[in-house]
């Protein structure tokens, strides 16, 4: 096994005081080796052996994505910042865009879509429920006229995983571009861009990577690069560039900007870890732990979120509020009691849920484990309206 079976690393951190173990959605748990590799003094980015290890970097994203390096790209920020260049790089003013929205991730693509001047028209489901297949298919098949579409493989707020490969399969033979968000499902669920249609394949370093959050990897098809470069007015010198990064980087290994060397080093380390440990075999324990996280909350008597277990994605798991009970009571009492902290809701699903994240180094039984006894505690000592 790898370095990912130690414990969380404690060190002083006024930002973290309080708490020993992050059982959030994201950002998650870094492990002692990652936190070595960040650590390590900076250097200039055109040294020749920092070009190589960047290069080394992305062929490591690659494999993560199942794909090639050619096809990969490692963005310099946080993941919307390739969420919204994969949308604003892509789609014409007056484009029609579907928009498959179940939660407030689904939903924001539709505001990227405004930015660009395109227009985005919405396949609703309720937040409790992935999209159905048949559904999804009528309504692709009654909008073929649409250039693209977006969807989120896992709606974190909610704790779902949508049915990515059959949408996108369909979108596909319709010829739309497909843009898919897979930030919290990227080395936590099975995600195959190739070989289900995906043309921009959105993550970011924070989720089942587990690495610092400041990069967006990113798996783009040579469809999509031929739709981005046919743009009416490709976008370029912006940070949200993707031609810049294909005209720099891609073609002679030169950046478009300072990238954070720092960074990088993290992220090459958690590849390490995730390629070391096998990408099936993490797979399998993202799995093993939000099933055990599951039949532990279950066994509590906490109703899960999604109203199918089906629906429920391996990385992140949101239940409802235990009757009488606080989403601040929980987290507050986890925190001060046992200092360990998840997630509250978000947007809409604030107040009703709270979330435990089982992503990354965080992705096993000891630490879920943990946090259920500590969350039973809280919910056996705590005064309910």
């Amino acid at each position: 096994m790898t370095g990912r079976e130690d414990g969380p690393v404690k060190m002083w951190n006024p930002a973290r005081a309080g708490i020993d173990l992050l059982m959030t959605a994201g950002p998650v748990e870094v492990s002692p080796r990652v936190l070595s590799a960040l650590a390590q003094p900076s250097v200039y980015h055109y040294y020749p052996k920092f070009v190589e290890f960047f290069a080394e970097t992305v062929e490591k994203t690659a494999k993560v994505f199942r794909t090639r390096s050619e096809n990969t790209l490692i963005l310099q920020g946080e993941g919307v910042l390739g969420l919204e260049a994969a949308v604003v790089c892509s789609i014409n003013p007056g484009d029609k865009v579907l928009v498959f929205e179940n939660g407030p991730f689904g939903r924001g693509f539709g505001d990227f879509v405004t930015n660009a001047g395109g227009t985005p028209v919405y396949f609703h489901e309720e937040p409790d429920r992935c999209f159905d297949d048949g559904a999804a298919r009528a309504f692709l098949q009654a909008n073929s006229d649409a250039v693209a579409m977006t969807l989120v493989h896992c709606e974190t707020p909610a704790g779902l995983l949508n049915p990515v490969g059959s949408i996108c399969r369909e979108a596909k033979r319709l010829g739309m571009l497909t843009i898919v968000d897979c930030v919290a499902s990227l080395a936590g669920a099975d995600f195959r861009p190739t070989e289900w249609g995906v043309d921009i394949a959105v993550s970011a370093s924070q989720k089942c990577i587990s690495a610092p959050s400041s990069l967006t990897p990113m798996a783009i098809s040579d469809h999509a690069w031929e739709v981005i470069e046919k743009k009416k007015a490709p976008l370029r010198h912006s940070y949200l560039s993707l031609l810049d990064w294909k005209d720099t980087w891609l073609s002679s290994r030169r950046f478009p900007f300072t990238p954070l060397t720092n960074d990088v080093y993290a992220l090459g380390a958690a590849l390490d870890e995730i390629l070391e440990e096998g990408l099936e075999n993490v797979l399998r324990r993202h799995e093993e732990a939000g099933q055990f996280c599951r039949r532990g909350l279950k066994e509590l008597g906490i109703e899960l979120w999604p109203i199918k277990e089906e629906y429920c994605s391996p990385t992140v798991t949101a239940m409802r509020l235990p009757p009488g009970m606080t989403d601040a009571q929980i987290i507050d009492g986890l925190v001060q009691k046992h200092r360990i902290l998840i997630s509250a809701g978000y947007k809409e699903l604030k107040g009703h849920v709270v979330r435990i994240g089982t992503m990354g180094y965080a992705a096993r039984r000891s630490f879920v484990a943990a946090t259920l006894d500590a969350l039973g505690d809280v919910m056996k000592n705590s005064p309910r309206s």
